[in-house]
């Protein structure tokens, strides 16, 4: 009896081996299978290949005659998050695109694309202007200027056209702009990007139906943060220096940002995302101390007028948008947040209003915005 009990025992101990290594197995053979396939999405293709700028992707551009990579971001095209990250904002790229396909734009809008705001050849320095078609040659329209997001890592000023569009037929003048991506860059060089962008408008500004009295600096996500940053750079000299950024050289009226991430370090989980964004060695430049909002906004003078828009089903920035209401109100800056709750019975998600600007919330969410801009004009 006692035998046959120690027998048993040792098919029980084989068949849970067994178990264990059969489970092992597909353990190993799924762990390749998605290397594999992150392997193949995110393989670098030449300019010439490139599906759509809308399905842009930090990392997956190579040229014969345009450098992406900048020295500051070595290293970071093979980290495994940031790996992981191109194969998502691919996925997401393709379903933005599929989106964008069934909105139903104004057509009444001229658009100029693809302008050089730096003259390097390289696609994420151009930016597109947008106004009504209606416009007199004699008219100066506030001007509104958009910041696409896109996790610091994806797409192109094409995934915020349809917005812009929006804006534009709202009666303003829209500037839609580009930047260079993670990995190829770290956020700095954005930063840095947007700043020239932002010189380049100041420049060219009475090229187009333009009051430069009024200007609205927007951004959604990773574009809010990128937006209240400059806001805060355009004022501080000394900020310009530790970013080397160039002065923009704009005054701007306001502040709309949609779901901003401005809470680069001590923000969240989200943070062990958003910290490697900065570099491999983040912790050791000179921008360490200034990756939150926190960190940079007493370097202002005076944060404009600041309008935040945000949702309950906001689950990437919520937390962050209100936060960075909190502070700027605890700093007496004009301003205000909409936190929208359910809208026929369905949360709203991150960037509603940029996503779809055509449906009930985002034509809602857009409107608020419009308006407290054109308030905060005629209260200058």
């Amino acid at each position: 009896m006692e035998e046959t009990k120690v027998k048993e025992k040792k098919v029980k101990k084989h068949r849970g081996l067994k178990a264990l290594a059969i489970i092992a197995a597909i353990i190993l053979v799924i762990a390749v299978a998605t290397e594999i396939v992150i392997n193949v999405m995110t393989k670098p293709v030449d300019d010439a290949e490139a599906v759509s700028s809308m399905r842009a992707v930090g990392g997956l551009r190579v040229s014969d005659t345009v450098e992406y990579k900048a020295e500051s971001a070595e290293g970071l095209d093979k980290n495994f998050v940031i790996k992981f990250m191109q194969f998502i904002w691919n996925c997401v790229g393709i379903s933005d695109e599929n989106a964008h396909k069934d909105q139903i734009t104004p057509d009444d809008i001229t658009k100029i694309k693809d302008i050089a705001y730096i003259d390097d050849s390289n696609p994420y320095h151009m930016l597109d202007v947008l106004y009504p078609e209606s416009t007199a040659s004699d008219a100066k329209l506030p001007v509104i200027i958009d910041i696409h997001g896109g996790g610091w890592m994806y797409s192109t000023k094409d995934l915020n056209e349809n917005y812009c569009l929006a804006l534009a037929d709202r009666g303003f003048v829209v500037f839609n702009l580009s930047y260079r991506l993670v990995p190829d860059v770290t956020v700095n060089e954005q930063i840095q990007d947007v700043a020239c962008a932002l010189k380049w408008i100041s420049e060219n500004i009475q090229n187009y139906p333009c009051d430069p009295e009024n200007i609205l600096l927007t951004g959604d996500s990773a574009g809010g943060q990128l937006a209240v940053y400059e806001a805060v750079l355009l004022q501080s000299p000394e900020l310009r220096d530790t970013f080397e950024v160039v002065d923009g050289n704009l005054d701007i009226t306001a502040l709309m940002l949609t779901s901003p991430v401005p809470y680069m370090k001590n923000g969240g989980p989200i943070n062990i995302y958003t910290k490697l964004l900065w570099g491999k060695n983040y912790k050791e430049k000179a921008t360490y101390d200034y990756m939150d909002l926190d960190e940079i906004v007493d370097y202002a003078q005076q944060i404009p007028p600041t309008y935040l828009i945000t949702s309950s089903g906001d689950i990437l920035a919520h937390g962050q948008s209100v936060k960075a209401y909190e502070l700027l109100n605890s700093k007496g800056v004009i301003c205000e947040i909409a936190d929208y709750g359910k809208v026929n019975g369905k949360k709203l998600a991150h960037v509603f209003s940029v996503l779809d600007p055509y449906d009930e919330a985002g034509t809602t969410a857009i409107d608020a915005g419009i308006e407290f801009y054109r308030e905060r004009i005629e209260n200058k």
